[in-house]
């Protein structure tokens, strides 16, 4: 049985290294000086096994839910796990399903039942959980091909976007100004069946992030663009962090309606017309921009430990900071213009001072990327002289 004393040493285990929130977890983490992080990964070179915060690196792990649950198993005997912390969906819902198992020997961060973990995870169910719950969300209807579908279309107010109904990033987002633009889409490309299609809120985005117990909010920061993303539907590569009242509370019904535990990430719109802000969708997983939570002194997975193991932490004010990644802090590096009274933004609050100190997760990452593009031109050059050998 898992002993209940704290140690001073804690043990904490990332059982799904292979997520791209592994890094930005465990460089969290590694911000508590007693803290020492095992990775499990389904891919013996994933980047973060070159990181300096890492104790220990397990790969091969085979991607099955069986596999999984017996490496974590076995893991935690071996290395003496005080709390499993899961990164991605995957994890996530496994731990929802088999934790209680686990929990025998080692704490199980917060996660939520495993119904409010679908509903959040798919964007129908969960547009069709806040309607019938009466949250403010923009009017959605499921694509589905049959003679009904341009009544159902008939209703909605235009402009729409469509979205998949599982995924992130912005990936496979198109916008659409009229019916006839969306239908004539529809009737010369096709389209999945596992698409939704929503109104299009005009103003602007504005997110939240949140640990949960219960559905009760536990902490939680609320954040901004400043600058515009790489492309349309992606993240902003610079954030602001506020407090927004209409946010909060919005957010607070919603995870106290769906007794949600764990960490989320919520993407808001602020709709200028009505002057309400509405939640778009709910990503059950840990996101991009944790360091900047970080930065504004909300550390989420140094906190998701505590909760773990029944330790009471105080109320967190975060910051009202501002927080830059990617190339957009790569250019205001080389432009001069990390200057804290000119744009708000110093070094030390840009994904590039996290680099600095534990570089090798992205060189690997970037030497790996490098050697696939150079392999697939390879490929295609081959093929090329084949096909011109016919």
């Amino acid at each position: 049985m898992r002993s209940s004393r704290v140690k001073k040493n804690l043990s904490v285990l990332l059982p799904d290294g292979e997520s791209v929130f592994a890094i930005p977890v465990l460089r969290c983490l590694a911000q508590s000086p007693e803290v020492r992080t095992h990775i499990l990964s389904s891919d013996p070179w994933d980047p973060i096994r070159f990181s300096k915060y890492r104790t220990h690196f397990f790969g091969k792990r085979e991607k099955g839910q069986e596999e999984l649950m017996a490496a974590i198993y076995n893991t935690v005997k071996e290395r003496d796990v005080d709390v499993i912390l899961p990164v991605d969906e995957q994890a996530i819902r496994l731990l929802s399903i088999h934790g209680a198992a686990l929990s025998h020997f080692a704490a199980i961060a917060p996660v939520p039942n495993t119904e409010a973990f679908d509903i959040a995870a798919d964007k129908w169910l969960f547009a069709d959980w806040v309607k019938e719950h009466k949250i403010p969300h923009p009017p959605t209807i499921l694509y589905q091909p049959d003679t009904g579908f341009e009544q159902r279309l008939a209703d909605l107010q235009f402009p729409v976007l469509i979205k998949p109904t599982r995924g992130g990033y912005g990936r496979g987002i198109k916008f659409f100004e009229t019916p006839a633009a969306l239908l004539r889409f529809f009737e010369e490309r096709g389209c999945p069946e596992d698409f939704i299609i929503q109104s299009f809120i005009r103003g602007y985005d504005i997110d939240c992030s949140v640990l949960c117990h219960e559905g009760i909010v536990s902490a939680y920061t609320i954040q901004r663009g400043f600058i515009e993303p790489y492309h349309r539907f992606a993240s902003p590569a610079g954030i602001e962090f506020l407090y927004d009242k209409g946010v909060h509370d919005v957010v607070s019904r919603l995870v106290s309606t769906l007794n949600w535990s764990g960490i989320a990430h919520l993407d808001l719109r602020y709709d200028e017309r009505d002057h309400q802000v509405k939640i778009i969708e709910m990503n059950p997983r840990f996101w991009g921009s944790l360091v900047g939570s970080l930065v504004a002194g909300v550390n989420f997975p140094r906190l998701a430990c505590f909760a773990a193991l029944r330790e009471n932490f105080p109320s967190i004010e975060y910051q009202h900071k501002r927080f830059v990644s990617g190339k957009a802090a790569t250019r205001m590096l080389t432009k001069g213009f990390l200057r804290p009274k000119r744009t708000g933004v110093d070094f030390n609050s840009t994904s590039l001072s996290f680099i600095i100190k534990d570089p090798l997760p992205e060189v690997v990452e970037f030497s790996l990327s490098l050697m696939r593009k150079i392999t697939r031109s390879v490929g295609h050059s081959r093929q090329g002289q084949l096909t011109y050998g016919k």
